[in-house]
């Protein structure tokens, strides 16, 4: 559902869905995209205890605000273009027009609403990319590398997350949804057993480590992401 003007989507701050589902739909040529945010409008959650679904509903910048004349951050536009490292690695575009990020507490009732709300945004948008995923041994990636662990607290997540009031696009977000490859055998076989001295998938807390000892190898000691409205697409407010 979207939710009113300045009042963020809650789903963007649910806890404790241990199954998501991301639909990207691309709108038909010569359909109007009114009629697509209308539809998207008008989806609506599971409002039962055995069936409780969160509904993000995320829109294409360009769409949302040079189609439909709605408010958005200034400057803020869609990952239209390959991302190429100074190594000459190349992060391919994917944007779409629209986005529906689904989560529940198990992957039958969001089956269900995926395909609900496939059928009811059929006559204006096609499914343009499907994914399913589920947290990895709660917060990890399967290399044992612990996410998320600069992530706000969920009472600050709102601050940090949401466009704040009296900024054009006041109440929505801004999503970057991202989908890694992972050649876990051959990263397996890179390190034989030395991952989970660095990576502390087995000691259950987080660490950092810097100076004497870190390795120098292509993982990740630590990453955060900083503030930027390039590259992103917006939650529709």
């Amino acid at each position: 559902m979207i939710a009113s003007q300045g009042t963020p989507q809650a789903g963007i701050f649910a806890l404790g869905t241990a199954s998501h589902a991301y639909l990207e739909f691309d709108l038909h040529d010569g359909a109007d995209p009114r009629e697509l945010l209308g539809r998207l409008a008008d989806l609506r959650e599971p409002r039962t205890t055995i069936g409780g679904v969160n509904l993000v509903v995320g829109v294409r910048p360009e769409l949302w605000r040079d189609r439909i004349g709605a408010a958005a951050p200034a400057g803020l536009h869609g990952y239209n273009q390959p991302v190429t490292g100074p190594d000459g690695f190349t992060m391919p575009s994917t944007q779409h027009d629209a986005l529906l990020w689904l989560a529940g507490a198990a992957y039958d009732v969001v089956f269900d609403e995926a395909r609900q709300a496939i059928a009811a945004l059929a006559p204006v948008a096609s499914v343009a990319t499907e994914t399913s995923s589920w947290p990895y041994r709660h917060d990890r990636d399967l290399t044992g590398f612990i996410d998320g662990t600069e992530n706000p607290s969920l009472a600050r997540a709102s601050d940090v997350a949401v466009v704040p009031p009296g900024a054009p696009g006041a109440g929505g977000s801004v999503l970057l949804l991202q989908r890694w490859r992972h050649e876990v055998e051959s990263w397996d076989s890179a390190w034989p057993g030395r991952r989970p001295r660095w990576a502390a998938p087995r000691t259950g807390r987080s660490s950092s480590r810097t100076g004497p000892g870190t390795p120098t190898s292509p993982a990740p000691t630590r990453t955060s992401a900083a503030r930027s409205s390039a590259g992103t697409c917006p939650t529709a407010p």
